[in-house]
Formats: C-alpha cells, sequence, structure tokens
C-alpha cells in the first residue's frame, strides 16, 4: 500500500470556540495523506476544553479519557480546502483540545459528495482507544477505475485520532474478497464488535450494489478482522446469498448489506453479525418486504452454518390488521440487551411500513438466544402501541434511526427510536425521537418518553423539514452513570444560514433512573465553522456502534 503525508502548514485565525459562534483558533493545522491514490485531507482547529476523567463504558472515546467523542457528517457547502471536498466528518473531543476536521478530496473522475454517510467506531488494534471507520459509497478506485466505493480507518491514541497512521480498504486491497465494479456501493454499511472473540473489534462491510454473478445489486457483506496492527485484508470474509450458508438466494435488488448490527445475542464469547436487505421481495411480495439474516460469530470469524433470517412479509400478523403491511424490514438495526438476561436482542426499524395508510413505520424486537431469527419470538412496536409517544401518522417513517444502550441505569438496554418524518402541528418533517425502556419483560412502551423540538428544554423549535431524529446515538457523554443521548437534526436552519442550505444542529440528552432530561446544550454547522469549511447538514450521520442507514 503507497503511503505519503504532506508537509504541515500553520494558519492564523482569531479567538477560541464557543458553542454558540463559529470554530476559532490561535492557530490551524492543515494536512493531507494519500492511500491508493485517494486523498483525505485534514484540519485541526484549536480550542479552550478542561480535560475529563470519566467511568463505565464508552462506545466513541478516542482519546480514552473515559468520555464518548462525538463524530458527526456534514456536507461541506463553503469551503477552502485546497481539493475539492467529497465529504465532511467533523470530530469533538471530550479531553483534547481541538474540533479535527476530515474531507476526502473529489477525484478528478468526479464522483459524490458522500465521504462519512456511514461511520462506525471499534477498537480494532486493541489498544484501548476506539477507531473511526468512515465509507464514501462512490469513491473513485484508480486501480480499477471505477467508482466502486472505499472505507478509511483511522486509529485513536491519547491525543484523540491519529491522521499519519490511517488507513484505506477497497476491494482492490490486497486480501479484500471481490473486485472493484462500478456502483458496488462498498462501505455503505459499516458496524463493528469483536467476531472471533481475540479481544479486538472486527469491522463488517455492506456493499448493496454488489453484483453476484450477472445479478445486479444483490448485495454482499465483507468482513476485516482486527490484529494488533488494526484491521486487514489477510482473512477477510465475503458473504452473499448464493452463498449455502447464507439463506434466502441473491437476487436483483435485495440490497444484501444495506445495514449491518454486531452484538452477542447468544452466550459463547463471539459477537454475533445481522444483516438487512431491506429490499428484499419487494417486487415478488405484495404482503410484506425486506429480510433481516443473523450469522454466529466464531474463533475463527462469521460461521459458516446455523444461519436464520426473517422476513417483513412474516411479521405481517404482528400488526393485528389485515390492512397493515411491514416493508423494508431492516432499514436499521441494533443489538442489546433489553430484558437484562445477558443475552442481546436484535432490533430492527421498518419504517416504511403500511400500518394502515403508508410509511408510518414499525420497530420489531426479536429474542433470540441459541435458537436463532424467527418471527415466533418477535414483537412489533408502533405509535399505537399502548403507552408509545406520539400518534402513527402517514410518512412518520417511526424505526428510520435506532439506538441502543441503557439509559436508565437499571441494567437492560433501552432503544432510542427517531421518527424523522414526523409532522409536528402543521410542521411537516419536523420529526421526534420516542425512548422506548427495557424491562424484564422485554422492551415495552410503558414509560416510554417522546421529545420533539417544542418541547421546553429541547434547544432551537419544531420547523419544517428539521427532521429531529434524523440520527441519533447512546453515548457517555458525562463520564458517570447511566448512558446519554444525542439527537441530531439535520435540516435545522440557524440564524445566517442561506435559505435551504440548513447548517443542522444536535442536541444533548443525559440519562438517569428516569430516561432521558433534554439539556438546553446543543451545536451547529455554523458554529463548528473553520476558516477553511462551513459544515452543512451537520449530523447527518453520528458514529455509533449502532445506527440506522440514511433514509433521505
Amino acid at each position: 500500500m503507497r503511503r505519503s503525508v504532506a508537509g504541515v502548514s500553520v494558519l492564523a485565525v482569531a479567538a477560541g470556540l464557543a458553542v454558540s459562534g463559529p470554530a476559532q483558533a490561535a492557530t490551524n493545522e492543515f494536512r493531507t495523506v494519500t492511500r491508493d491514490g485517494i486523498v483525505l485531507q485534514y484540519q485541526r482547529v484549536a480550542k479552550a476544553v478542561t480535560p475529563v476523567t470519566g467511568t463505565g463504558p464508552t462506545r466513541s472515546d478516542f482519546d480514552g479519557d473515559g468520555v464518548d467523542d462525538i463524530a458527526a457528517s456534514a456536507d461541506p457547502y463553503v469551503h477552502s480546502f485546497p481539493q475539492s471536498p467529497a465529504g465532511l466528518v467533523v470530530v469533538r473531543y471530550s479531553s483534547a483540545p481541538y474540533v479535527d476536521y476530515y474531507a476526502t478530496a473529489v477525484s478528478p473522475a468526479g464522483g459524490c459528495v458522500c465521504f462519512g454517510e456511514v461511520l462506525a467506531v471499534g477498537d480494532f488494534n486493541g489498544d484501548g482507544y476506539d477507531d473511526l471507520a468512515a465509507s464514501e459509497v462512490q469513491e473513485y478506485d484508480h486501480s480499477a477505475k471505477v467508482h466502486a466505493g472505499g472505507v478509511w480507518v483511522i486509529p485513536g491514541s491519547s491525543t484523540g485520532l491519529r491522521l499519519d497512521s490511517a488507513k484505506h480498504f477497497s476491494q482492490s486491497t490486497s486480501g479484500v474478497p471481490g473486485a472493484s465494479e462500478d456502483g458496488d456501493f462498498f462501505g455503505s454499511a459499516l458496524a463493528a464488535g469483536d467476531i472471533n472473540g481475540d479481544g479486538r473489534d472486527d469491522l463488517a462491510i455492506g456493499a448493496y450494489g454488489e453484483a453476484i454473478g450477472t445479478i445486479r445489486d444483490a448485495g454482499a457483506v465483507t468482513v476485516l478482522y482486527g490484529g494488533t496492527s488494526g484491521l486487514t485484508g489477510t482473512g477477510a470474509q465475503q458473504l452473499h446469498q448464493n452463498q449455502a450458508a447464507v439463506p434466502g438466494s441473491a437476487e436483483r435488488g435485495d440490497n444484501f448489506g444495506w445495514t449491518l448490527a454486531i452484538g452477542k445475542v447468544n452466550n459463547n464469547r463471539y459477537a454475533d453479525l445481522v444483516i438487512g436487505a431491506p429490499q428484499e421481495n419487494n417486487d415478488s411480495s405484495p404482503f410484506g418486504s425486506g429480510m433481516i439474516t443473523l450469522m454466529w460469530g466464531s474463533a475463527s470469524g462469521v460461521k459458516l452454518s446455523g444461519a436464520t433470517s426473517v422476513t417483513g412479509l412474516a411479521l405481517r400478523g404482528l400488526t393485528g390488521r389485515s390492512d397493515s403491511y411491514v416493508w423494508d424490514l431492516g432499514m436499521a438495526l441494533a443489538v442489546g440487551d433489553v430484558n437484562g438476561d445477558g443475552l442481546g436482542e436484535v432490533i430492527a426499524g421498518a419504517p416504511y411500513s403500511q400500518i394502515p395508510k403508508g410509511n408510518e413505520g414499525a420497530v420489531a424486537v426479536f429474542t433470540v438466544g441459541s435458537a436463532g431469527l424467527s418471527s415466533g419470538a418477535a414483537k412489533l412496536i408502533t405509535q399505537a402501541t399502548a403507552g408509545v409517544p406520539g400518534t402513527r401518522e402517514v410518512g412518520d417513517l417511526f424505526g428510520a434511526t435506532l439506538a441502543v444502550g441503557d439509559v436508565t441505569g437499571d441494567g437492560r438496554a433501552d432503544v432510542l427510536v427517531g421518527a424523522p418524518g414526523e409532522a409536528i402541528g402543521t410542521k411537516a418533517e419536523a420529526g421526534t425521537i420516542a425512548l422506548l425502556k427495557g424491562s424484564a419483560a422485554g422492551l415495552t412502551g410503558t414509560g416510554a418518553q417522546g421529545f420533539d423540538q417544542d418541547h421546553a428544554v429541547v434547544p432551537g423549535g419544531a420547523e419544517r423539514g428539521d427532521r429531529f431524529g434524523g440520527s441519533v446515538a447512546i453515548l457517555n457523554l458525562n463520564g458517570k452513570g447511566p448512558l446519554d443521548a444525542i439527537v441530531a437534526s439535520p435540516g435545522e436552519a440557524v440564524s445566517g444560514d442561506q435559505a435551504g442550505l440548513p447548517s443542522g444542529a444536535v442536541a444533548l440528552f443525559h440519562g438517569g433512573s428516569g430516561g432521558l432530561a433534554p439539556l438546553a446544550t446543543s451545536w451547529s454547522g455554523l458554529s463548528l465553522r473553520t476558516d477553511l469549511v462551513w459544515p452543512k447538514w451537520y449530523g447527518r450521520r453520528l458514529a455509533s456502534a449502532q445506527d440506522g442507514a440514511l433514509y433521505y
């Protein structure tokens, strides 16, 4: 793998970073690295910070201080990068005295502005610092000369993410199965977890546009395994539906690998892999579509036996109505132990479900254990479920995004559900979230909480197109007690924005015994503006162990 590191330039700008104003600093650092002909641009902007030390579990702790850091994607709207950026990822550290900005460069062959629209976090080298994975699904492969997609992995350290140690993977990387082909969308889903039980996280990579033989857009998943030096192509596996070990068969447009989640659902030491194919049977079944597949982890990686799957059609009876259907099951995926028995449940979003009018949305919860997935061990939760806030309406997209973690501190995972299409009054697509709480009986609507931007404490106000809940994450934000939450409204416009070009914003919530408590704290793309870039649609994606696919 060819590597080159550009020199450092120091640029003078004005005073320090504040939540209410653009990110500024006494000094900026700009550098680039190049891997496989792909340029990754980087800006580090100093900010005032008081170092913290936290306790308890973390999910995205790049600098190892016990408090999670926040990586989020955005559009690089106004920029003066040396090369036109193909997307933007902003990393705000809890202790490190700077904010990092990462942007790949648009190839002379063109491509989309989509770097960072899929993010994942894992400790791939086992050094105790989380690492960031960010993909660009239409990245140009200089070897194959096609727009096939690629994934960057940037390792963490005591000083934050280390640009110079960044790795790049594509289907032209040595050891990675398959070949780069136009429209593969390699990196269209990412999930991290320790599948082979060696104490280092592994990375599953979706390529929902992968052709299997002559079958276009059938989809495939590649698993890269961690090691002392991080992820490697050595020993990588590729999974698709024309393999005997994988349920179903490869069909055009299945989009196998659209979403991914990794978590431990049985009582061995290996994390297991869940794969979403939300377009499965979309054209052939009039009563439901989509499929999720569970494949077991093992010492040798993903086990090529014992896989199970469930389709949206199989869940139709759980709607309780003859005029309702579960469409596009698996548009969002997560794994968490919602009943506290030590084993994870599989949570699947089906935001386009028709219950009964269209796109109201639903969330399916599967109790798994050693038997695997079964429609007979599933529960369907909608906004008509007792205790769940809101009313199911056309276009709500309940279940478009998911995050799982224990925010109440009772030892059971709770599920944060985004409904970014929810209308608040007459304000279409203002968006809302619901926290569904875990219990000894599993996930329940009892005691559920709902929030939108018209809540008295939540920053901003509900406005048309805000899409509050368009991305969600459950993280450790204060270094103590139960986990906390971040909710993005990528369509949020702030003062200073041009019409139709929102900066986007994120809001913070602290966890506690009663559930989530909103904070008045938030920041926007405008508040993170630097001399080189103004992030727009900030929060399109939040780096987390579990998150849903972008729905817009």
